[in-house]
């Protein structure tokens, strides 16, 4: 139900009434249904006032089209800002000098094994390998009050599913016995991402803020989305309709079902470019920053167990069969292994440090655009 108000105010009192016909009280006209013909409201004139219910009968919604009312002037096209809740309330309140970019972010990155399956799936088709997860390590960036931020770098990999405290994990985030290490991180990140949120929404709690933080990941709708599409959908977490399709998924909106905090899990190639992770850091970061190398041609999922429990860098014999089978690897690049190797005890320190590195160089270029 709808009641039309008028206020009325001399400054020290103020008085509302109750207004049973708007349109005498303006004199004016409106169309219910348009809301263009206007006329003005007259006693002498009848022909207009004919006019104007000539019209409303023709405009009546069981007969009116819809058609689109261009500007004279042409305007500038942005729904996804001037829509935006929080925009719109600080438009609405002349508030934008307090409006403050979404700074807090995270960056995720995968590590796969790679196996060759050669496995005929059509008469035209064979699927030549086939990969699945050996790690994920994720940065998450908390913006604070200046423009500076801090940082937390997490990793999580098989071998998290062999320690004896694996369960006590799953069952401090409530997930099942049968959650695999990326479920683990999933829920670990929802309980980050609410932190961030905490930093970055306005202190005024009417203004409003959406609970999402970005998940970005480099190349993430071709390879990571893949890798991540089984755990995106379960007891605690429920996926949006994903924006794109499925070989190359532009945006997924994942939704905790308690909390309903949302990650917002976006390829961040999309917004440099069709480049390299090394080239973006490279023309994006600053020179204290690196892609690390790391052997992972080595690795499958037959072996990981050994080789990465091993304490020396990898030997060059290790990679001669993998180097026949079309892998090629330059002199600098074996030499800089065993020079990052020096501060680990065994390869899955190192592969840890390079996952977590791979993602952290990745939060200079974004917080460039801040």
């Amino acid at each position: 139900m709808t009641l039309d108000l008028l206020l009325i105010s001399d400054w020290t009192e103020q008085h509302v009434m109750y207004v049973s016909n708007s349109e005498r009280l303006t004199g004016v006209l409106i169309c219910p249904y348009c809301h263009d013909y206007v006329t003005i409201l007259s006693d002498t004139n009848k022909r207009a006032n004919e006019y104007f219910n000539t019209h409303v009968e023709k405009c009546k919604p069981s007969i009116h089209k819809t058609s689109i009312l261009l500007h004279d002037v042409p305007m500038p096209i942005c729904p996804a800002i001037l829509s935006h809740p929080t925009i719109e309330y600080l438009m609405g309140y002349g508030l934008m000098d307090q409006f403050k970019a979404q700074r807090g972010f995270i960056t995720y990155d995968f590590e796969t094994l790679s196996d060759q399956v050669m496995e005929a799936i059509t008469d035209q088709t064979t699927l030549l390998s086939k990969l699945s997860r050996l790690s994920i390590a994720s940065t998450e960036v908390y913006p604070n009050q200046d423009k500076s931020y801090e940082i937390v770098k997490r990793c999580y990999t098989l071998f998290d599913e062999l320690s004896n405290n694996y369960k006590e994990q799953l069952e401090k985030y409530e997930l099942p016995n049968s959650s695999s290490f990326v479920h683990l991180w999933l829920a670990q990140t929802f309980e980050s991402a609410e932190q961030i949120y905490q930093c970055m929404k306005y202190s005024d709690e009417k203004i409003p803020f959406d609970r999402y933080v970005k998940v970005l990941g480099w190349n993430s709708s071709k390879f990571n989305i893949a890798l991540l599409w089984d755990a995106l959908d379960c007891e605690l977490w429920t996926m949006d309709v994903p924006i794109g399709d499925l070989n190359n998924t532009k945006s997924i909106t994942v939704t905790h079902k308690k909390s309903h905090m949302k990650l917002q899990f976006i390829d961040a190639e999309n917004l440099f470019g069709s480049i390299t992770l090394k080239a973006c850091v490279k023309d994006y970061g600053d020179n204290s920053e690196h892609k690390d190398v790391f052997l992972y041609e080595v690795i499958n999922s037959k072996n990981w167990k050994e080789i990465l429990v091993k304490t020396e860098p990898f030997e060059y014999e290790e990679l001669k069969p993998y180097l026949k089978g079309g892998y090629s690897i330059t002199k600098d690049d074996y030499d800089q292994q065993f020079v990052d190797f020096e501060s680990f005890t065994n390869r899955l320190e190192y592969l840890k440090h390079y996952k977590i590195n791979d993602a952290e160089i990745m939060v200079k270029p974004f917080n460039k655009f801040n």
